[in-house]
């Protein structure tokens, strides 16, 4: 079964957001301190402290399109290194952050395009596929865990990276809609079509709170 659809609804005004937004992950003391690097022509200094403050989140956010560990670092790495050669291209139109996340999107969706052409079996969802594991994580927690990524898998690579851009990047809808090139109602209607789905697909499992 798949769930959601990448196909916009004509009536977008009809459809309510979610009742809470996700929080934002922008670290803006952070940011504003490697864009005054930046200024003094650091580079480097300035990619350290974005990589400090940012790695982890796109390396979660790359494991959970791309499924598999060894290919999230590798798209890690891309992005950073991307981040490396063109931040002086960086406009100051939106954070540090969502430019990150553009980049890191459009990678994951690479080589995703890289393991059809090469036909490998991507099927197996069920393992390795939680956020890195904490040593005090309580087996409830790795249940739903576990169960979030299978219902994840169920939606099509676009609309996943598209909730995961809401809902575990705290992107807004405008963002969203940049990277994928949509409006932000369009990205609006689509994410709020999936999200019930996805609630569906935890409660079957047993993991509806």
């Amino acid at each position: 079964m798949t769930i959601g659809s990448d196909d916009p609804m004509t009536t977008e005004t009809r459809v309510a957001p979610p009742k809470r937004s996700p929080r934002s992950r922008i670290d803006r003391p952070r940011e504003e301190a490697a864009l005054a690097l930046l200024e003094r022509g650091e580079r480097t200094e300035a990619l350290k402290i974005l990589m400090a403050c940012y790695a982890t989140p796109i390396t979660t956010f790359a494991l959970r399109i791309v499924r598999d560990r060894e290919l999230a670092k590798d798209v890690r790495q891309q992005v950073f290194l991307e981040a490396f050669q063109r931040i002086d291209t960086f406009e100051r139109r939106s954070s540090l952050w969502s430019w990150l996340c553009a980049i890191a999107c459009h990678r994951c969706l690479d080589e995703l395009k890289r393991i059809r052409r090469r036909m490998v079996d991507s099927l197996d969802v069920l393992e390795g596929l939680a956020e890195p594991s904490e040593p005090l994580m309580d087996a409830d927690r790795v249940a739903k865990q576990r169960a979030l990524e299978r219902c994840l898998a169920k939606l099509s690579p676009p609309m996943r990276t598209q909730v995961l851009m809401r809902c575990f990047l705290g992107l807004s809808y405008a963002e969203i809609g940049e990277v994928v090139g949509a409006s932000p109602g369009t990205v609006q209607v689509r994410i709020s079509r999936t999200l019930p789905e996805l609630r569906r697909c935890l409660g079957k499992q047993g993991m509806d709170r």
